[in-house]
C-alpha cells in the first residue's frame, strides 16, 4: 500500500501543502498549513490509505508531524522476525 506524504513547505514568503507535485495554499502561517495538511492526511487515512505529514522550511528539517500508522505490515513483520536484542 502506498503512503501519501503531505509536505508542508515554505516558498515565496508563504507556507504551502504539497502532495505529488500538486500545491495547496498559500497559507499565511505554518500552523494553518499544518492544520490543512493533517486534515487532508486524516481524510486519506479514513478511506483506508496510509498518510503522513512532514514539514520542510526555516528551522525544520523534514520533521514528521503526523502519521496515520506507526508501521506498515511489512515493517511490523520484519520487526517481529528480528526483535531488538535477540542474538
Amino acid at each position: 500500500m502506498r503512503t501519501s506524504i503531505y509536505i508542508v513547505i515554505f516558498s515565496r514568503d508563504a507556507w504551502w501543502v504539497d502532495l505529488d507535485g500538486e500545491a495547496d495554499g498559500p497559507f499565511g502561517t505554518l500552523d494553518a498549513a499544518i492544520g490543512q495538511a493533517v486534515e487532508l492526511a486524516k481524510s486519506t487515512a479514513r478511506t483506508g490509505g496510509r498518510s503522513e505529514v512532514r514539514v520542510m522550511g526555516p528551522g525544520r528539517d523534514n520533521s514528521l508531524i503526523y502519521q496515520s500508522a506507526q508501521k506498515s505490515l511489512l515493517g511490523r513483520a520484519v520487526a517481529m522476525a528480528h526483535p531488538i536484542g535477540a542474538n
